[in-house]
């Protein structure tokens, strides 16, 4: 599926260089600094919804929009940014980082934005503005195999800045992949692998530099159905722009999944990694 850009950014503000949108940097510069940072898609505000409508009554949603908070990962912490992904029709979508106070720290930029390139990344991805100038860009690729089934790819998140680079990937061994695979070389067996492992075998992500391949860190989460509806992200050993980098991947990878196609058994779209 390709995903694209829309061409109306969310501005909640103009992003020129100002003291309001320096200050805004500086503050989510400081809340990245943590060791670990908590990004929440199970309490998604959703609004400006609008539905399919036929004489049967209220279909799918057809447009959308909602509001993250990333905190501390202290369930009683306030939120320190929120995240705002705007999908004007499926596999479409918009997104920004802002502060509580509603100032833009970074946001997807339109084509031919002052500083943007004026055309669309090599492949299916977004541009990205940060602090009012152009940042980079993110995309994905199917590049990685399952390390138990070679014939199967993964998606990998790519961000793009200024001067690094790196690559969110899922860690194949891990304990979801391994029931997984071993469920489908006994078929028989298979619902003994695959409902456990679809439920509550923890998965892991590798963050990566991209030119070198080598890892930076690894990210742990708890299955589906066994953690709080949050997402932690590792961020020890990265630096500033790295640590910027891997929260829009990971922003990036959600807003994919918000802005599929619903499918029968899921009205909400997917939930990412």
């Amino acid at each position: 599926t390709a995903f694209v850009m829309s061409a109306s950014p969310p501005a909640t503000q103009q992003m020129v260089a100002d003291p309001l949108v320096d200050a805004a940097v500086r503050h989510c510069d400081a809340f990245l600094g943590s060791p670990t940072v908590a990004f929440y898609p199970g309490k998604v505000e959703e609004f400006d919804v609008v539905y399919e409508t036929s004489f049967f009554g209220r279909g799918d949603w057809t447009s959308r929009s909602g509001r993250i908070p990333i905190t501390t990962g202290d369930k009683h912490a306030p939120p320190a940014l929120f995240v705002t992904i705007s999908v004007p029709r499926y596999d479409e979508f918009t997104f920004s980082i802002t502060t509580p106070d509603g100032a833009v720290v970074a946001r997807t930029s339109p084509l031919g934005a002052p500083g943007a390139p004026v055309v669309p990344p090599a492949r299916p991805g977004v541009w990205v503005e940060w602090g009012g100038k152009h940042h980079g860009h993110i995309d994905h690729d199917f590049a990685s195999k399952m390390a138990l089934a070679p014939c199967c790819s993964v998606t990998t998140k790519n961000s793009f800045g200024p001067t690094e680079a790196v690559s969110l990937r899922d860690n194949t061994l891990s304990p979801v992949y391994v029931l997984v695979c071993f469920g489908l070389m006994t078929v028989f067996f298979a619902p003994l692998f695959i409902i456990p492992a679809a439920c509550c075998a923890p998965r892991s992500f590798d963050v990566v530099n991209r030119a070198t391949g080598a890892k930076l860190n690894r990210n742990h989460r708890s299955g589906d159905y066994c953690d709080d509806g949050s997402k932690k992200i590792n961020l020890e050993g990265l630096n500033q722009e790295q640590r910027r980098l891997t929260l829009l991947a990971y922003i990036y990878d959600y807003a994919m999944e918000f802005s599929k196609r619903p499918q029968r058994n899921d009205a909400g779209g997917g939930g990412g990694m």
